[in-house]
């Protein structure tokens, strides 16, 4: 039975790319729905109560949290998996997703700065922002592409899109370009279904 998927996102949602990136290289056909501003404040509280994107609507069921939809496409579409192969790779994929997703994307979202950091100007918070996932990143740095010019293993993963992701982020605020993780993002957009699917 196909099912319908209806994807809330936002243009800029570093949580939001990562989703439209799997389900794009996947092939797996969707629905997407901008989420303006005014509407994270407003009605969109009504289908996701904690105000933010992404969020997957699955034939009238709600999934939010990027890695947690992931999980979900990843096992209700096998095909051309991005889990990793082996236990033990799929738990370094888990590990470097865990950590994009709680270390460096957590501390510098928005939202964070807004209530620990009220005091800071649009334009500091950028530098800040950029400098956090900066220094993240280089610490990031020794658990990837050890086999292979993908971040674990020998192929692409989801592991591969979260650093992709919040890389480009990070340059989007400002950050100077890191030589290991362009190289990283050029490699990728070097195959051209990977590039294809790349929002």
């Amino acid at each position: 039975m196909l099912q319908e998927l209806i994807l809330y996102s936002a243009q800029g949602s570093n949580s939001s790319e990562r989703v439209e990136w799997v389900l794009d290289y996947k092939r797996i056909p969707y629905t997407r729905i901008e989420v303006t501003n005014e509407a994270l404040h407003t009605t969109y509280r009504e289908i996701n109560s904690f105000g933010y994107v992404p969020c997957l609507v699955v034939s009238g069921h709600t999934l939010v949290e990027s890695m947690a939809i992931i999980e979900y496409i990843e096992e209700t579409f096998p095909k051309d998996k991005l889990i990793g192969g082996s236990a033990l790779e799929r738990a370094a994929v888990r590990s470097v997703c865990e950590y994009v997703n709680a270390s460096i994307h957590s501390p510098q979202n928005r939202t964070v700065l807004k209530a620990f950091r009220p005091e800071l100007t649009e334009q500091s918070k950028r530098e800040l922002r950029g400098h956090w996932i900066a220094t993240c990143l280089n610490q990031l740095m020794g658990l990837l592409c050890a086999d292979s010019p993908f971040a674990i293993g020998k192929h692409f993963s989801i592991a591969d899109i979260f650093v992709a992701s919040i890389y480009k982020k990070a340059r989007q605020h400002g950050m100077e370009e890191l030589p290991f993780y362009q190289q990283h993002l050029l490699w990728l957009r070097q195959h051209a279904r990977i590039q294809a699917a790349e929002p």
